[in-house]
């Protein structure tokens, strides 16, 4: 396959193939660093929907160019031979994601640190007003440092834009069904619902509603997505309280599902912090400045104090960089430095007396704090800790996880009564002020939610009713009961 000739580039060799474009890797002669570059295939016509989305893509990797889970873009531009567009990015080494889990699924940990950082990312593109819309393992690259990288901003959308398309692009396995039928053009809620496959796929090493060995075309594909029941990844090693998570992400109607890509990664450091794993942070854009440095400690504000380095340059004083004498004693005793306005100098006689108390208080001082030391060290029982670790004396984990107490479906039942259906449930723990039930008819796909305990519903034709609890952010199990 040739590449195409880039001023500045030199081809390495072909990387892979996309829906309209090619990826090669490259050296970049200045400064010298291997780049991947995506090109326009030569067989796709550069209709203006093509280089809309083209530059569409660069604009918005370059506005989330420097978070640390999104593939950074370099820079973009035309080639010279038949004028076709290219974007130049950090060189993530192959295989994706999607590659990676296919044979070797991903430990619960690992899966859910990783969610946590692509959620981080799909948060700050939200924030910045992008939908990503193409979200899937394969759209996941992996750094040389194996950190998850999303890529793959084709078909991004800014939020007030996205009605008014007339062609969205689906990739089938890991859209919601409200792209697949036409009722949207992609929501943070679509793309919570992507996350939430994806995270599925990478324990399971394929798409939530694909069938091993089964009729897995696009039109069975779909059927499942639209009508099937979200799956479990049936591995034992998975935390309920994941599986549910999940679930959830995969709800059909976009207000089941976490309201967010934060609340979906806040909800995953719960998950880590009730099984004990490393917690992963957030790293999410801010919109404020940082609270530990005051206004009046800021540069140039009132009452903080400013020098002037050789460059002119004003700055803090305590920042300024002063050079110091320093006065080399021998090496078994502690060094002096020399003060920055030393006072005058006496006769060299009186210097000399002068020197030698102050080496014999110094070396006084260093003997009285060893003794300190090794007294708080050994303690009055004699039984010793290495000085060199910090043995901690409480939990590190932040204080403000708070882990999942709905972690029963309620106990629903139903019979029919003059008046019609009458349902009733128990709720798998106290109720507490703010609790709610959250309910849904299969029949009429009516939802609702209630603080009540029935619900009463006025039908003579058969209908089945679902009911979850609501704590907050936190969600129970859904219980299912049908009445005929």
């Amino acid at each position: 396959m040739s590449a195409p000739v880039i001023p500045g580039f030199a081809f390495v060799e072909h990387l892979g193939s996309g829906g309209f474009a090619d990826v090669f890797l490259y050296e970049q002669q200045w400064p010298r660093q291997r780049v991947a570059v995506k090109v326009v295939r030569p067989d796709v016509p550069l209709t203006d929907r093509e280089k809309y989305l083209f530059t569409a893509e660069a604009n918005a990797m370059a506005r989330l160019a420097d978070h640390p889970y999104i593939v950074s873009v370099i820079t973009a531009g035309v080639t010279a031979e038949g004028g076709r567009p290219f974007l130049v990015m950090r060189y993530c080494p192959p295989p994706d994601l999607g590659v990676r889990v296919r044979a070797n699924p991903m430990a619960p940990v690992d899966a859910v640190s990783t969610g946590i950082k692509l959620a981080s990312a799909i948060e700050t593109a939200h924030r910045s007003g992008i939908l990503h819309r193409d979200i899937k393992p394969s759209n996941v690259l992996v750094t040389t440092y194996h950190e998850p990288a999303l890529t793959d901003f084709g078909i991004a959308g800014h939020m007030a834009d996205v009605d008014g398309d007339n062609d969205v692009r689906i990739s089938y396995p890991w859209s919601p069904p409200e792209l697949l039928d036409g009722r949207s053009n992609g929501s943070v809620a679509s793309d919570v619902y992507s996350l939430g496959a994806t995270i599925w796929h990478l324990l399971v090493g394929r798409s939530p509603f694909s069938i091993p060995s089964g009729d897995n075309s696009t039109r069975a594909l779909s059927a499942r997505i639209l009508h099937a029941a979200p799956p479990a990844t049936q591995r034992p090693d998975v935390p309920p309280a994941l599986d549910r998570l999940l679930q959830q992400c995969l709800a059909k109607r976009p207000e089941h599902r976490p309201a967010s890509a934060l609340e979906l990664a806040r909800a995953l450091q719960r998950i880590e912090s009730a099984a004990g794993w490393p917690r992963t942070a957030v790293a999410v854009e801010g919109d404020r400045p940082d609270a530990s440095v005051s206004a009046g400690e800021a540069p140039g504000s009132a009452g903080s104090p400013i020098s002037f380095g050789p460059s002119g340059a004003a700055g803090p004083a305590e920042d300024a960089t002063a050079m110091k004498p320093v006065t080399v004693i021998s090496a078994s005793g502690p060094r002096r430095i020399a003060a920055q306005d030393p006072s005058p100098a006496g006769p060299d006689g009186d210097e000399e007396r002068a020197g030698l108390p102050g080496l014999v208080w110094a070396g006084i001082g260093v003997a009285v704090l060893a003794l300190l030391v090794g007294f708080l060290v050994l303690g009055a029982d004699g039984r010793g800790e290495d000085p060199g670790v910090v043995v901690p004396t409480e939990s590190q984990t932040p204080a403000d996880v708070v882990p999942d107490v709905l972690v029963e479906a309620v106990t629903l039942t139903g019979s029919r009564t003059p008046r019609g259906v009458l349902f009733e449930w128990r709720p798998p723990v106290p109720v507490q002020d703010g609790d709610s039930f959250s309910w849904h008819r299969d029949d009429t796909d009516e939802y609702g939610s209630t603080s009540r305990r029935r619900l009463l519903v006025r039908t003579d034709d058969p209908v089945c009713l679902d009911v979850r609890m609501t704590r907050g952010s936190d969600n129970s199990p859904s219980a299912s009961q049908c009445v005929s």
